[in-house]
């Protein structure tokens, strides 16, 4: 009948789905905080955080679907040598398939212990859909290398 429910890019994601990713630090900007002593900066390990989400939810998704941040909340609680490893592991904490969103939570660590936490929001968006919109915003401006 007409009143059929499609499911939504993020009917195969649920609260509870955990994934634990290692990213290695220090390649973006790192900053020098005394002579030869540098540390990450807190946009990379936010990076990071995102990747991870990104890693996570990816293969749950329809083809040509993806997630792109709209929300972060990050708590950098300590240092991280740059040129090292931070270990980073998400959790799904709420899905809304009706505006197609999910929120995470982020802990991120390192040798000696918690580097950082945060909480991120995310909405799964058919890239087609989105291209055309950022196309709009922007124009020709807009258009990728690839779309010659």
């Amino acid at each position: 009948m007409g009143d059929q429910h499609t499911a939504g890019p993020l009917s195969a994601v649920s609260p509870g789905l955990e994934y634990t990713d290692t990213w290695p630090v220090g390649r973006f900007e790192p900053q020098t905080i005394v002579d030869g002593v540098d540390v990450v900066a807190t946009p990379e390990i936010i990076g990071c955080m995102e990747g991870t989400v990104r890693d996570a939810v990816t293969p749950h998704l329809p083809d040509g679907h993806r997630v792109v941040g709209s929300e972060v909340e990050c708590d950098h609680r300590a240092p991280t040598p740059a040129g090292g490893e931070v270990e980073v592991t998400i959790a799904v904490e709420a899905v809304d398939e009706e505006t197609d969103q999910l929120v995470t939570t982020a802990t991120v660590v390192d040798d000696s212990g918690t580097v950082a936490t945060g909480r991120m929001r995310h909405a799964a968006v058919d890239r087609e859909s989105f291209g055309e919109s950022v196309a709009q915003r922007f124009g020709d401006a807009a258009a990728s290398p690839s779309d010659e």
